[in-house]
């Protein structure tokens, strides 16, 4: 049976988030093409086979998974490896990954008011911890559920249930927020509600067009929805409240 929709749930007691282009910029600031290369270096001296590539012709991210789901089983090793390869870019790029607009804000306000909070991420978690640390944000309040979790990535809702169950949270009570399809689809299959952020309109369309209940076009605009910022009317900008 295909998994329900997700509705908004803006009321919602935990919180995941997406990392990247739904709080910062990473993916603008990685050199996905070296890390590709590397990656497939990888697996082509571990004996995957061609078929793969050509199935997965780009991307560092779609080849890892690909490669994990079909023959992670007693290769554990090799895609421990092909993570690590991954996340030596992230890492490259993760001091210029910018914060949205509003992303520290609503994270800092969230942990203020005593909500639990997540990161649910196909990029590494040793990344997201630097960005935290880059940009002040408490991180032992926030756990990361990232690739080096080894488990499926989205849209699978495996990260999403094993960030719940470290929140100590139901389906019931949470709340999803990302900026693609995938990260919609994993909150419904885990049975959670999902809010999409995607500043750039062709995202926001896809979301919409898959069955998102709302979109918002930043960190910013959600936290005014949540009632955690103001707006500053005046000057256009969100101030806090």
């Amino acid at each position: 049976m295909a998994a329900s929709k997700p509705a908004s749930r803006p009321a919602a007691r935990a919180w995941l988030f997406d990392f990247d282009l739904t709080l910062a910029t990473l993916r603008y600031v990685v050199d996905w093409k070296s890390a590709r290369r590397e990656l497939e270096a990888l697996l082509r001296s571990a004996d995957a086979p061609g078929e793969l590539f050509e199935q997965v012709p780009t991307g560092a991210l779609p080849l890892y998974e690909a490669y994990r789901a079909r023959f992670g089983t007693g290769n554990e090793a090799t895609v421990m490896r092909a993570s690590a390869i991954i996340e030596r870019s992230e890492l490259a790029g993760i001091d210029r990954a910018a914060p949205l607009e509003g992303a520290t804000e609503v994270l800092a306000a969230l942990v203020e008011s005593g909500t639990r909070i997540a990161i649910v991420t196909s990029n590494s978690s040793r990344a997201i911890k630097r960005w935290f640390d880059l940009h002040e944000i408490v991180r032992s309040a926030i756990p990361v559920v990232g690739r080096d979790s080894m488990l499926p990535l989205k849209p699978s809702p495996a990260m999403v249930e094993r960030a719940l169950a470290l929140l100590q949270s139901k389906p019931s009570e949470a709340c999803f927020a990302g900026d693609s399809e995938d990260d919609f689809r994993a909150a419904g299959a885990a049975g959670i509600g999902f809010i999409g952020i995607a500043s750039e309109g062709v995202a926001r369309d896809r979301l919409l067009a898959a069955g998102a209940a709302e979109v918002f076009a930043s960190p910013a605009a959600l936290a005014i929805h949540l009632n955690l910022v103001a707006a500053d009317r005046d000057k256009g900008k969100v101030r806090d409240a």
